[in-house]
């Protein structure tokens, strides 16, 4: 099995768009503003990606972020973003230094191991030592995830999120 964690990029394409369409809208805080679009707007949103990434047009209060996709034996099946570096006034509003997601054919399978590992070596680009995540208190796999990966549980946010540290080793 190969897996590998790929930036997002502007040859991308149905693949990665038809694998978007099996996350919702919303998915325990994961925004994935792709579910519902067509095709062609799909390519647009690609492009606004690209910029983010790039600190290009970005909205305001909007930090630079890059996105990646999951691929297993060459097929997309989860995306991440990582926030370039973290600000407070995102941690206020139970907002981490990066969220990902696994298609729903998917999950089950360990992939979100996958994904929160190869994220992890990917925030050591961007020059973080720990990252702070928010994980829905009632979303049991990816707080196993965090867990089983070395996170420490240092709050609730809310009460609906809980907070974690991962330390991130050189």
């Amino acid at each position: 099995m190969s897996i590998e964690l790929r930036e997002l990029s502007m040859e991308n394409d149905i693949a990665e768009y038809n694998m978007l369409q099996d996350i919702d809208a919303n998915e325990n805080g994961f925004t994935n503003e792709v579910k519902g679009m067509t095709f062609e707007q799909y390519k647009e949103w690609l492009i606004k990606q690209n910029d983010y990434s790039k600190s290009k047009n970005l909205p305001d209060n909007f930090i630079p972020q890059t996105t990646y996709f999951l691929y297993v034996d060459n097929q997309p099946i989860g995306i991440g973003r990582i926030r370039h570096y973290s600000a407070d006034f995102l941690e206020k509003q139970g907002v981490g230094n990066f969220g990902y997601a696994i298609a729903k054919s998917y999950r089950g399978k360990g992939y979100g191991d996958k994904l929160f590992l190869n994220i992890l070596e990917k925030c050591k680009l961007f020059g973080y030592s720990k990252i702070r995540s928010y994980v829905h208190v009632d979303n049991i796999p990816s707080n196993k995830v965090f867990i089983n990966n070395g996170a420490e549980l240092v709050g609730v946010f809310n009460g609906i999120k809980n907070i974690y540290e991962t330390v991130i080793g050189v």
